[in-house]
């Protein structure tokens, strides 16, 4: 156990390294014209997202089951990971979103910049209490002042970026894609070493964080998040992810004795 701990920290290092390179490099704002880039970092973010965690799960839930012998030891193991990562991501996204976030009331980038560069009421729009009704309102804003054109650097905004924000109401702090991202990350890498003893299957261990870093940077590229934001939510996930290993839940719960040798 301490073996793999220790190597998902020294990656959780690197991962988190990355992300704080967006403090001093010029991440921000990068993928918001018309081009690949935003399709491209859209599609990263959105697999963070609502959709693409749950899919995410249930793909490597049934993943994992295929290291275990017989249909029902695989059911047991696709139920029991999916009620555990529903429950440990759903609490806390909920946590995150109505409580925490809340309580700091953080502003968006992408809200500042509309504030400062085109007169858009920032304090009229988060003092809006309903998610919806704020889309509602920033939507009339873009439609009716702007005539539905969007300038960034005098370039006109991908219309699925301007979708996306539409999407993004909430306050920023901390990120709860890069939260979540994280925290599901650790433990699929934390998984993936405590099943497999193979150096070349080991290795895979790192895909889930490569994966949970690119999210992380897509929200500072969109726009809708600061480096603060992305840089404290990954290490927040983290740090609960090794709050959940410490108690060697998942050691118990994922016994070898039904494991295809």
């Amino acid at each position: 156990m301490i073996l793999r701990i220790r190597l998902l920290l020294y990656i959780s290092v690197i991962c988190l390294l990355i992300l704080s390179s967006t403090f001093f490099l010029p991440y921000g704002f990068s993928a918001i014209h018309e081009g690949w880039s935003a399709t491209f970092w859209l599609f990263i973010s959105n697999t963070g997202g609502t959709i693409g965690v749950p899919l995410i799960t249930l793909l490597f839930c049934i993943l994992i089951s295929m290291h275990y012998k017989g249909w029902k030891s695989k059911l047991l193991v696709i139920t029991g990971a999916l009620v555990v990562f529903s429950l440990v991501l759903g609490v806390f996204a909920r946590l995150n979103e109505f409580f925490i976030k809340e309580q700091l009331k953080v502003e968006r980038p992408n809200i500042i910049f509309l504030h400062e560069t085109m007169g858009f009421d920032n304090e009229a729009f988060y003092s809006i209490e309903s998610k919806d009704e704020r889309r509602v309102f920033i939507e009339d804003f873009f439609n009716g002042q702007l005539s539905q054109v969007i300038l960034f650097d005098d370039e006109p905004l991908h219309s699925k970026v301007i979708r996306h924000w539409l999407h993004e109401t909430g306050y920023s702090f901390p990120s709860g894609h890069s939260v979540n991202a994280f925290l599901m990350a650790m433990l699929m890498a934390y998984i993936i070493l405590f099943i497999y003893s193979d150096f070349r299957r080991r290795l895979f261990f790192a895909l889930p964080l490569v994966w949970a870093t690119l999210v992380a940077l897509s929200r500072v590229i969109l726009g809708v998040h600061s480096p603060i934001d992305i840089s404290l939510g990954a290490a927040l996930g983290c740090l609960m992810a090794m709050l959940i290993i410490s108690t060697r839940l998942i050691d118990t719960q994922l016994t070898p004795k039904d494991a295809v040798t």
